[in-house]
């Protein structure tokens, strides 16, 4: 990458890394969010209005509300951090109050990221993969993104932010 590029879009890593990676992912994280988030609200409702089309469409408009506060990809440019997605924030994070982007461990994503708070969550990608997410701190909090192309990510990162990658 050179220093000259001043737009830079970083698409989510979606795929799991690895077998291991996939099995903690589909049969431990998933289960438990979707049991929460989908599962139970669905049997809340039924049990409130013993109506089985209600039942269906309280997890059906959870699942389209977090569509639009699901993160498709980042830019970043000269000035920082921009989040594409409908709505929730942040949606622009400028560089001078980004105080530091880390690799965050894969326990720390799963509980702060994916686990809790459920909603809205730090880490609103679809992806399928606990490894190698970034933990981008600013001053009123944190989230987390996993670039499909790590290199480019921090090259630029390390380019624009005055505390370097870690």
């Amino acid at each position: 990458m050179t220093t000259q590029a001043t737009t830079i879009q970083i698409k989510p890593r979606i795929m799991s890394r690895d077998a291991a990676d996939f099995c903690l992912v589909a049969f431990v994280v998933f289960p438990a969010q979707f049991l929460v988030l989908f599962v139970l609200p669905g049997v809340i409702a039924f049990l409130l209005s013993r109506s089985w089309p209600v039942a269906v469409i309280v997890p059906a408009v959870i699942y389209f509300i977090f569509l639009a506060f699901s993160v498709w990809s980042m830019t970043l440019t000269t000035e920082g951090i921009r989040f594409h997605r409908f709505l929730g924030a942040p949606k622009f994070l400028p560089w001078s109050i980004v105080s530091s982007v880390e690799v965050a461990p894969r326990w720390e994503l799963i509980r702060r990221g994916w686990l809790w708070p459920l909603f809205p969550a730090r880490e609103m990608t679809a992806s399928f993969t606990s490894l190698q997410h970034y933990r981008i701190t600013w001053r009123e909090g944190f989230c987390y993104y996993p670039p499909a192309d790590a290199e480019t990510f921090e090259q630029y990162v390390r380019t624009h932010l005055q505390t370097p990658v870690a």
